[in-house]
């Protein structure tokens, strides 16, 4: 049944709605009467309506407000608006609103029937068409996954849209990020319905980050400049509007409703060539490429020698060249793997799992904090695509090259590290810890490092930095304490004139009124 609600606030006329018809026949039920827009709007929270008859002039919330909010609240809802005024303007702010009927009182009874056997006849049919989508949806979800059905069991709608399967090829769109997110992919449905409602497709959500589109040809002969042309085109405009690239898998030629399942194979092993063709790529099926990828394997003897190569690099080379010799390292080592992503990122978590362990050596603490930043080499096997786990190589690299650099340095030189820090993080919340993960050493060991090699604590050196930068700043008579505090890294200002005096025997405010005094 059809809900239907009125909301009238001569009670009048809203009792003579209520009895006018006989609901039932109709095809509607109805839900309630209201006198005010306050009152639907309550009996709209508790069962949504399919068609509201509404007055335009009411207390508090009138018609077209009433009609506005639920317009945005549920589009689907439909409305007949009635109203005493003969002024035009109300009929068009109604329509432009979204009203399906506008009518002028008295009320013309046999007008308004017709008006709702209208609205029920668009609205029954609006949602048969719906469920004929959704079910079509489902049978070709399963068809690509492999399921097979009898197609005795199949409505006429998919049967006949089955028998359109001639000869077609099948697009899998999927956004870059990697992101699965049921909502946005069904937004990208959505979007490209719309944008291609005039091309021989059909669209179908595969799962919550896959939208697959089969592509229905006329013959054998295709232009295949033209289609790059178009997939490029689709991209373009998913970019426009998502602000997201999109790559796309497109299979080979296929013939009927049994081959979904190899179109569909097809298609995602080549979205899987992103890896090496980049983000926002078009990736057209190769069976020669498949027959290269699936004969290569990799050379774990190579895993060794090119682990010793970046170890050389690391203790070697100067940081001006560091990242360019990781560079063409990493080329090297997947020169000979071919075009097998997986067989490539699991060569690279080896070789810098074995690397890393050369360097720390016994520094057992240091590797898991080292493992603990990397996640365990997470970012390796999620890689969506070479260049991006190039980068994440080199990274490695560079810390690894900092460990090793900070270990074989002399003292002095740990110690202008540390303070080199300090004076760049001083305003933040530091400690001990942080820059313990920053020279690779324990913080038991650099507080001992850091009193023996400068006769202060961290603490101290801290703090003394701190006063030195908020000395600078008390000069300027426009800078507030407490601004001043908080700049140069305390929380509470209170704290901060504790500290000051103890460092410098006098107090933040008596500090710069001398200044001032003498300037």
């Amino acid at each position: 049944m059809i809900k239907l609600l009125i909301v009238e606030d001569e009670a009048g006329i809203r009792n003579s709605l209520v009895q006018a018809f006989s609901w039932t026949e109709l095809g509607c039920e109805l839900i309630g009467s209201a006198a005010s827009g306050i009152e639907a709007l309550e009996i709209c929270l508790r069962t949504p309506p399919d068609i509201i008859i509404s007055d335009i002039v009411m207390p508090g919330i009138d018609g077209l407000t009433f009609l506005k909010y639920m317009k945005e609240k549920t589009p689907a809802t439909q409305f007949i608006i009635l109203t005493g005024h003969r002024n035009f303007d109300y009929a068009k702010d109604a329509l432009n609103l979204g009203a399906a009927f506008f009518m002028l009182k008295p009320i013309n009874y046999e007008e308004l029937k017709s008006a709702i056997v209208k609205l029920v006849e668009q609205i029954v049919s609006a949602s048969e068409e719906k469920e004929n989508e959704n079910r079509q949806e489902q049978v070709l979800r399963n068809l690509l996954n492999g399921r097979i059905f009898s197609r005795s069991r199949l409505t006429p709608h998919v049967r006949r849209l089955l028998d359109s399967l001639r000869i077609y090829r099948l697009i899998l769109l999927n956004f870059d990020d990697g992101a699965e997110d049921a909502f946005r992919t069904q937004n990208l449905v959505g979007f490209c319905q719309e944008l291609l409602k005039n091309s021989p497709m059909i669209l179908v959500r595969t799962d919550d980050s896959h939208v697959a589109v089969l592509y229905l040809l006329d013959s054998e002969k295709e232009n295949l400049q033209d289609f790059r042309r178009f997939l490029s085109q689709i991209k373009d405009r998913v970019y426009y509007s998502f602000h997201q690239s999109l790559s796309l898998g497109v299979s080979s030629r296929q013939y009927g409703q049994e081959n979904l399942r190899e179109a569909y194979i097809q298609a995602l092993r080549s979205l899987g060539r992103r890896f090496f063709t980049g983000e926002g790529s078009i990736n057209f099926f190769s069976a020669e490429e498949l027959s290269e990828k699936e004969t290569q394997g990799a050379d774990y003897h190579l895993i060794t020698e090119e682990s010793g190569k970046i170890i050389n690099l690391i203790q070697e080379a100067q940081p001006d060249s560091l990242a360019q010799g990781s560079s063409t390292l990493f080329k090297e080592l997947i020169l000979p793997l071919g075009r097998d992503a997986d067989t490539i990122k699991s060569t690279v978590l080896i070789l810098t799992a074995i690397t890393a362990k050369k360097i720390f050596g016994s520094d057992t603490r240091q590797l898991n904090l080292f493992f603990k930043k990397y996640s365990n080499f997470s970012g390796i096997i999620k890689a969506e695509s070479l260049q991006y786990l190039e980068d994440l190589f080199l990274n490695i690299i560079l810390d690894l090259s900092d460990y090793f650099s900070v270990k074989n340095n002399p003292r002095q030189v740990l110690i202008e590290t540390i303070l080199h820090f300090i004076r760049q993080n001083y305003q933040n919340n530091i400690s001990l810890n942080d820059i313990s993960k920053k020279v690779y050493l324990s913080p038991s060991y650099l507080s001992s490092l850091i009193a023996g090699e400068t006769g202060k604590n961290f603490v101290d050196i801290l703090n003394e930095t701190r006063i030195q930068q908020a000395i600078e700043l008390l000069k300027d008579p426009e800078k507030k304490i407490s601004e001043i505090a908080h700049a140069v890294g305390f929380k509470e200002a209170q704290y901060f004139t504790m500290t000051f005096k103890k460092y410098m025997d006098i107090t933040p405010r008596d500090y710069r009124e001398l200044y001032l005094e003498k300037h």
